[in-house]
Formats: structure tokens, C-alpha cells, sequence
């Protein structure tokens, strides 16, 4: 066995300190997590370890069948107990410390029969005192767990477990998280609906569900300017989480045809019309839309007989609530809610898009952010291009160069979905594809038929989940900077901007002619002028030095290549770019 020296020993101690334990007693399982809660990358919770037992505390403490309810059988006990004791063992492989293992349980736990028996086993085999957590204890870190999984987020939240349903507002911005300070914890979760509608009637039980869904929104007390961004902006943003969520998500994404996301549920968002169509079939139909056979990713036979549950309660839901316009779905769990709402303000504002990016920047990234900043307009374009995906971009620039020129482009249209920032918490859908278009087509976009055909699901996936004239701007800029950076980058390949060579700046002038408009955009325009009558023109100067040593021909040959590039990216949009050329002494 090799030595370790007191230096390295030291690091690992300092590692181990940053790690955390979290067991999360569910009703449909037990999870087992160890996470890293180190400052330069907490905002993205990186887990190192992650397991689950399936085992529902919730099926085994009732009779089949029935609403009798039963202590927890002692085999079940033991299993729970054995599942623990090897995580004790994994957490000391890790070297996390016992002070920082936290076993979390709800309802399921604190109300069995036999509560004070299971709980005392599992402190004789580890040593580990489970924290019971009140309803409103669970509502809060289930909110926090869904804000942890977006950069910023405001609207209405609902957590469907196996056991409760829990309604609450939100509001999450720069680090600050606020919300209800009533909210209201229903039993109606899936496993326990499921089992009423088997005994029950079915009417009665939708108009028992369409009170308590009405009086829960009055308890939880939004506030009033929620109410009114809602009116403005055409209804409420429900976030949602827990299993029944998750599969409901998963379903709707197997119904998405060419939908270019299908194995993350975390940031997935849906419209309104596109969730109660399932949810209606749901409830009408008591099955999963297609073939009895069919099979859903991420959704095991059993969650998949509860889905019409699922739509049964959220019709019900529906009817209560006030305006929705888009649903989203978080995979933000008591892991990630815990660690969440003990994070410091200034870790919680930080975007997890620069977060996870900044590791494989080079060591003068600011500087090719400053100079990509010299091509871009100063007002006037949409703020996720200037603060998110720029940064990132240039985060992003050089991770693939040493893979093959061919492979280039498309490795980078992935990154966000399949490749080195793939598993990052808190990422959107809608940013995982604009990240990947603009690093994309920073290696200049060259990629096959199919790939193209991936492209465009991401452009799409974009403008569905957004403003129409605004989400097809976004799309623009994304693709914009992206060419601008494939002259950057390839100007100055070795990490470093020589200010000496290159840049440029803008000249702007703007048309208000709706005529000028894509045809497409024109019936748009007339019912919403204000937002979509701007036709912008744009002239980026590329200031070249005359130093034919710094500016060779494949420098000149890339400016070249800039110019048909955003000529292409014009045709037929709401920006139009054209590129012109300065030489200058040095």
C-alpha cells in the first residue's frame, strides 16, 4: 500500500469537509446521496454518490387493496436498516464526516403505526437520528428544491409525492427565494389517490379534490403583484416536482415527436393546452395514451398505472386554479433542497450556466468576452445573450480543440445534453440548447444532414418554449455570437487576445416599417406593433491591422468566411448584419 503524505492527507481532509450525506426517507423509496457543498461550484451541487431503494413505505403499511393500515413489516425494517449501514460504509469511503449525514423523513415515517420501532432500529444500526420534518418544513425545502433547479423562477409550485399534494408560491431571484408563508399540504398524493379511486366515487371525489384545491389557493396567499404579472402575461408559470410530476413529464415527452431532449426531465417546460391534452386523455381514458405496451423512459411499470391518477388530480386542480400558461418540471428533491437552503445568498444568485462552464475556460476568457462584446450592439438585444450564453461561450471556447476538426462542431452542439456540462443542476432545456447552437457554430456549424436536423429541433425547442418574435431574436443572437466567435478563436487560438491584431464596432440604424417584416411575422405584428415593428439594421466594422506577420491569409480567409456566414443568418430575419472591412497602421 503506497504512502499518502501529510500534504495530500491535508487535501483530502479538506475535501472530505465539503462533502454531504443526505438520506431521503420517501413514501415510494429511500435515497442515498453525498454531495459536495465546496464555494466554487455549491450552486450546482455536485453529487458524487447517488443510490435508491425501492422500497414504498407508503404500499407496505396498508393492506392490499384496502385503506387498513399496518405497522411496517420487521423485514421491511431490516432492509431499510441494512441499505443504511452500507451507506455508513460508502460515506466513510468518501471521508465524509458523521457531523455531515443528515437522514431526513415526512409523513410517512413520523405516521406509521410502528414510527418509534423503525425509527430506533435505524439509530442502533448507524448512529443516526432521523429529522422528522413538519408539512410546512417539507413545503418550504420542496420550494427550495425546485428553485434550485432554474436560474430565476416566479410563479405557483405543486409537489405531488405518493403521499401529499403541497401548494405554495415562488419567487427566486439574485439569491433571494421568497415565498408562502402558509402553504398547504394535501393528501392526495398518487399512491394514496390511487387507492380512493378504487373504493370511492369518482365525482365525489373530484368535487371533494376541486375544494380543497379552491380553498388552498386562497390560504397560501399570493401576492398581489404576482396576480398582476400573471394577467399581463397570460397566466401563471406552475414549477412543479415529485414522482407523480416526473412521470408526467416523462409521458409528455414521449409524446413530443422530435423533441430533441428526451433523457433530462429537470427543465423541461410545457404549454398549458399541451399538458391538459394529456391529462385529459388521462382522465377520460383511465390509460397512457398509445399501445397497453408501450413503455415510458424513467417510468417503471407501477408509476406508469398511476398516471391516469395523476390526470385525474390535475383536472381537478385545473379547475381551481388560476390562469396557467407554461408548466415546468424540476427534478429538485429534498438532496438538492436541503443543500439549497443552506447555501449563502451570494452562491444561490450565482447562474449555473457560468458555474458549471467556468472549470474549462481559459485563463483569459474575460478578455474574449470583452472582445466578442465589441461586435455585439450595446442595447437593444435580448439579456440572456449578453449575461448567460456569451460568458459561457467564451468559457466554453477551447474545449474541443483537440478533438478531430469534423467532430468539432458537433460535440459542441451536445455539450449541454450529452457532453462535459450535461449533468449540471439547474439548467433549463431552452438553455441547454442555446448553449449548444452558439458552440455549435463557434467551430463554424459544419455538421451532417442529421445533426442538422438536431439543430433545428433545438431552434425549435426554443421558440416553443418562449415569446415567438423574441425567441426567434434569441436564436439569432445565439447564432450570431457564435459566428463571431469562430473569427475569434480562430485569430487567437492559444488562449490569449493580442489587441494589436483585430476587433470591431457597430454602427446601427433601426426601421419601424412593418412591411419590411418576414411575411410570417406580419399578422403578428399588426396585433402586437409595439414588440415586433422594429426591422434592425446593423453594420459590424472589423478593424484589421495591416501587419501581414499578425493578419495572414487564413486571418482574412475567416473574415471572408464572417461575411457570407451573417449574410445567410440575415435572410429573412429581423436583423439584418452586414459586415465591412478597415485596415488600419499599428
Amino acid at each position: 500500500m503506497s504512502a499518502i503524505s501529510d500534504d495530500e492527507g491535508n487535501e483530502a481532509d479538506v475535501v472530505s469537509r465539503h462533502l454531504c450525506g443526505i438520506v431521503d426517507i420517501g413514501s415510494s423509496g429511500i435515497r442515498f446521496s453525498i454531495s459536495s457543498k465546496a464555494p466554487h461550484h455549491a450552486r450546482i451541487m455536485p453529487c458524487v454518490f447517488k443510490d435508491r431503494v425501492g422500497v414504498s413505505l407508503h404500499d407496505v403499511q396498508y393492506e392490499e387493496n384496502t385503506l387498513k393500515k399496518i405497522p411496517i413489516p420487521k423485514d421491511i425494517i431490516r432492509e431499510i436498516c441494512a441499505a443504511m449501514k452500507r451507506f455508513k460504509l460508502i460515506c466513510d469511503d468518501f471521508g465524509v464526516l458523521q457531523s455531515s449525514v443528515r437522514v431526513i423523513s415526512t409523513d410517512t415515517a413520523k405516521e406509521a403505526l410502528n414510527s418509534e420501532e423503525f425509527l430506533n432500529a435505524i439509530y442502533e444500526g448507524t448512529g443516526w437520528e432521523v429529522e422528522l420534518l413538519s408539512r410546512d418544513e417539507e413545503a418550504r425545502i420542496g420550494v427550495y428544491g425546485v428553485a434550485s433547479s432554474f436560474n430565476t423562477i416566479s410563479g405557483l409550485v405543486m409537489d405531488l409525492g405518493g403521499v401529499t399534494t403541497q401548494l405554495s408560491w415562488v419567487k427566486s431571484s439574485d439569491g433571494q427565494i421568497l415565498q408562502s408563508s402558509t402553504p398547504v399540504s394535501l393528501k392526495y398524493g398518487s399512491n394514496t389517490l390511487s387507492k380512493r379511486l378504487k373504493l370511492e366515487d369518482r365525482r365525489a371525489l373530484f368535487l371533494e379534490l376541486k375544494k380543497a384545491f379552491k380553498e388552498a389557493m386562497i390560504k397560501i396567499d399570493i401576492p398581489d403583484d404576482m396576480i398582476n404579472d400573471a394577467k399581463k402575461n397570460g397566466g401563471f408559470d406552475l414549477w412543479t416536482r415529485g414522482g407523480g410530476f416526473r412521470g408526467m413529464g416523462h409521458l409528455l415527452l414521449s409524446e413530443a415527436e422530435g423533441y430533441p431532449i428526451q433523457t433530462i426531465i429537470n427543465g423541461f417546460s410545457c404549454s398549458y393546452d399541451e399538458f391538459v391534452a394529456v391529462s385529459d386523455f388521462l382522465f377520460l381514458k383511465g390509460r397512457i395514451p398509445g399501445s397497453p405496451e408501450k413503455k415510458i423512459f424513467k417510468v417503471t411499470e407501477a408509476k406508469a398505472k398511476q398516471l391516469p391518477t395523476v390526470g385525474f388530480l390535475m383536472n381537478a386542480a385545473f379547475e381551481s386554479f388560476p390562469k396557467i400558461k407554461t408548466i415546468h418540471f424540476s427534478e429538485g428533491g429534498v438532496r438538492e433542497g436541503v443543500l439549497y437552503s443552506i447555501l449563502p445568498r451570494d452562491i444561490r444568485a450565482e447562474d449555473p450556466l457560468l458555474i458549471a462552464s467556468r472549470p474549462y475556460a481559459p485563463l483569459l476568457a474575460e478578455k474574449y468576452l470583452n472582445l466578442l462584446r465589441t461586435a455585439i450592439p450595446e442595447n437593444d438585444i435580448p439579456d440572456i445573450i449578453c449575461s448567460r450564453i456569451a460568458p459561457a461561450l467564451c468559457n466554453l471556447a477551447f474545449v474541443h480543440a483537440s478533438y478531430p476538426k469534423e467532430l468539432q462542431p458537433t460535440a459542441a452542439l451536445h455539450i449541454a445534453t450529452r457532453g462535459i456540462i450535461a449533468g449540471c443542476h439547474g439548467l433549463s432545456h431552452r438553455t441547454r440548447a442555446l448553449i449548444g447552437i452558439a458552440l455549435c457554430n463557434r467551430w463554424g456549424g459544419n455538421i451532417p444532414e442529421q445533426e442538422e436536423k438536431y439543430m433545428q429541433a433545438l431552434e425549435e425547442l426554443v421558440l416553443r418554449d418562449g415569446d415567438g418574435v423574441e425567441a426567434r431574436r434569441i436564436v439569432w443572437w445565439t447564432k450570431y455570437i457564435g459566428t463571431i466567435m469562430y473569427v475569434i478563436c480562430g485569430v487567437h487560438p492559444g488562449g490569449n487576445i493580442r489587441d494589436d491584431v483585430f476587433d470591431f464596432y457597430v454602427m446601427q440604424t433601426t426601421q419601424t416599417t412593418k412591411d419590411r417584416l418576414p411575411r410570417e411575422l406580419r399578422s403578428v405584428a399588426s396585433t402586437n406593433l409595439s414588440r415586433v415593428q422594429k426591422h434592425r439594421e446593423f453594420e459590424i466594422v472589423v478593424r484589421i491591422s495591416k501587419d501581414d506577420l499578425k493578419t495572414s491569409a487564413s486571418v482574412r480567409s475567416r473574415i471572408i468566411t464572417l461575411q457570407k456566414k451573417v449574410r445567410k443568418l440575415s435572410r429573412g430575419s429581423l436583423e439584418k448584419v452586414k459586415v465591412g472591412v478597415q485596415f488600419y497602421d499599428n
